[in-house]
């Protein structure tokens, strides 16, 4: 069974949102989300990292003298299998002045307009810009404000109100999550496979298939979806 995007954090939510302290909780839940995972239980169980850990990154841990636990090697590791994420990203997150971590910073990406709304996605929006961390440009980066819940459904749920950032130099391949322009100037966020694109939720209004043929242009695949929870 599929959830709605925000769907994981509301069964967490006794631990109460001002413990939630950890280091990488928003990665935890984001990924939980992407799987369909609708409990700490069953992300440990499908991970292999113990419950008693998984509650320990997402709420933080402290000594009586207040200063914050942090992870061991072993630990990250195994949370960056889980995450699918390089190891190194989480020591960051740790320890923000670690060598190396200048070669990452803090880019500012254009939210370049609506997708999934009709013809009027590209008309202004309040937010301008999304902030990223790479190394190097960010050239090839792009933002998307989602509208509508089309793709709402499945193990990488994305929702109305989300934002999505593409890779605009990669043009995805079967099974990606891509942003494409119709040829009638439409932007939509879609499943690419089997020769066309495809919207993951059946239950909401407009076609759930749409041919490459009736598609301009493959602007980029889906790359990070952050989740207004």
């Amino acid at each position: 069974m599929s959830h709605p995007v925000g769907y994981a954090i509301r069964r967490v939510r006794h631990m109460s949102s001002a413990k939630l302290n950890g280091p990488f909780t928003d990665l935890i839940l984001q990924k939980m989300q992407e799987m369909g995972v609708d409990s700490l239980e069953e992300f440990s169980r499908r991970t292999g990292i113990s419950r008693g850990t998984l509650y320990y990154l997402v709420r933080g841990r402290q000594t009586k003298a207040g200063t914050w636990v942090k992870p061991s090697v072993d630990t990250l590791v195994a949370l960056a299998k889980a995450l699918d994420v390089p190891a190194h990203e989480l020591l960051y997150r740790l320890e923000p002045e670690a060598p190396g971590s200048e070669w990452r910073s803090e880019r500012h990406i254009p939210i370049l307009g609506y997708v999934g709304g009709g013809p009027s996605q590209l008309e202004e929006i309040e937010e301008r810009t999304v902030p990223v961390r790479v190394k190097g440009d960010a050239r090839h980066l792009a933002a998307f404000k989602v509208r509508g819940n089309s793709m709402c459904a499945g193990k990488r749920p994305i929702c109305h109100g989300d934002v999505i950032i593409v890779n605009t130099e990669d043009k995805g391949h079967p099974g990606a999550i891509v942003v494409a322009r119709l040829e009638n100037g439409e932007y939509v966020v879609k499943l690419l496979k089997n020769g066309a694109l495809y919207s993951t939720n059946p239950e909401e209004n407009g076609p759930p298939v749409i041919p490459l043929d009736q598609v301009a242009e493959i602007v980029g695949r889906v790359v990070e979806v952050r989740s207004r929870l």
